[in-house]
């Protein structure tokens, strides 16, 4: 049987590389020479925009590899393999179902996908090849935007694929985040929807600048994360498929790149409408540095995760809250113990949410686990 990865993936143009010593284009390797090794980072292309906002067919990637391969390998302990993009043939099959495929594979392989391209529909693709883990997941959105409009028998869009994700039966959807909506961009009706009566999550952009740490708990606790490229500054309207004058800086959107990296249980990532048809480098030069911020963080998980923790209890009413805190970073975790006599329920959380407590303010993820839970 043929594996879905040779099936749907066309190799990258090996003229691209780079024999400048200690490049990445000097040492990123490709399924098709030789075999993936477990624990590898590994780069998906998907060009076709299918699914997007705006009626724009393919994502020109060749100039963000051109210009990550350029970039140093910072002494990286992991492989990293850029399988190519997947190309369909005689429309056999969708992107959005072969990239299920090729996704079910790799994390069958033990390897860490990293998908460049595409809209962010392809999350839906995502969901449904994590469904096979058989265990509750949650998905984090770097986005400008919520979409949840509820057509979800019509084809599988950027405004539909969450209603799809949180529809979907069996359902194994336990959480969604989002990070960086505009006020101005989201329904009312659909925030209160979402944050009130499914219990979940999301930080506006203007809260999460002043306080971009508050991401890494978010992605702490995440499966996989879809980056929507829309949701960065772009003045100059070529980065992505519907750029913003507002949104994430440069280094915030990298900054953000980091903590997904580091992230231990973060299973797949992606980095979706992107264009690629500038006149200049720049909007290249940004997403090939937020892969290397997520390889980066990636590589620093080893240093990342102790075992010693330092636990907090803040009485409340007739509650004990506990706080659990890493004793050599500023990691924090809230405790909840109704699963299991000898099982507590972590989640991640940050210093001022152990501060509010103290002040008499239980955190709402504390509420929000909880009723998910009844």
């Amino acid at each position: 049987m043929v594996s879905s990865i040779h099936k749907f993936l066309h190799p990258v143009d090996e003229s691209l590389l780079h024999s400048i010593p200690n490049s990445i284009g000097s040492k990123i390797k490709f399924y098709f020479n030789e075999k993936i090794n477990e624990n590898s980072l590994v780069i998906v292309g998907c060009p076709y925009l299918k699914g997007a906002s705006q009626n724009i067919e393919f994502s020109n990637l060749r100039v963000v590899r051109e210009e990550f391969y350029k970039l140093i390998w910072n002494g990286w302990e992991f492989d990293i393999y850029d399988l190519g993009n997947i190309v369909i043939e005689n429309n056999e099959i969708s992107q959005e179902d072969a990239l299920k495929q090729v996704i079910e594979e790799l994390l069958e392989k033990k390897l860490f996908p990293i998908i460049l391209g595409g809209s962010m529909s392809l999350n839906y693709s995502v969901y449904r090849a994590l469904e096979s883990l058989r265990k509750p997941l949650n998905y984090t959105a770097v986005d400008s935007h919520i979409h949840a409009k509820i057509n979800i028998e019509n084809e599988t869009t950027e405004e539909n694929y969450l209603s799809k994700i949180i529809m979907e039966e069996p359902n194994l959807l336990f959480n969604f985040s989002n990070l960086g909506y505009q006020t101005y961009l989201v329904s009312p009706t659909t925030l209160k929807t979402l944050l009130n009566t499914l219990d979940f999550e999301a930080i506006r952009l203007g809260s999460l600048i002043n306080h971009i740490e508050d991401s890494e708990p978010v992605f702490r606790s995440s499966d996989f994360v879809g980056v929507n490229l829309n949701s960065i500054e772009s003045l100059t309207g070529s980065l992505s498929t519907e750029s913003s004058v507002n949104g994430f800086t440069n280094r915030e959107i990298c900054s953000l790149a980091k903590y997904i990296g580091l992230s231990k249980q973060i299973k797949v990532v992606g980095l979706y409408n992107f264009l690629g048809y500038s006149n200049n480098k720049i909007d290249a030069k940004l997403v090939s540095q937020i892969l290397w911020y997520i390889i980066e963080g990636k590589n620093n998980q080893q240093f990342y995760e102790n075992t010693d923790y330092i636990k907090y209890t803040v009485v409340y009413e007739d509650k004990e809250l506990i706080f659990l805190k890493d004793k050599k970073i500023d990691k924090w975790w809230l405790s909840i113990d109704f699963i299991t006599e000898d099982e507590n329920f972590l989640i991640p959380c940050t210093s001022r949410d152990y501060q509010d407590a103290l002040m008499g303010k239980i955190p709402d993820k504390y509420w929000k686990t909880i009723k998910k839970f009844l």
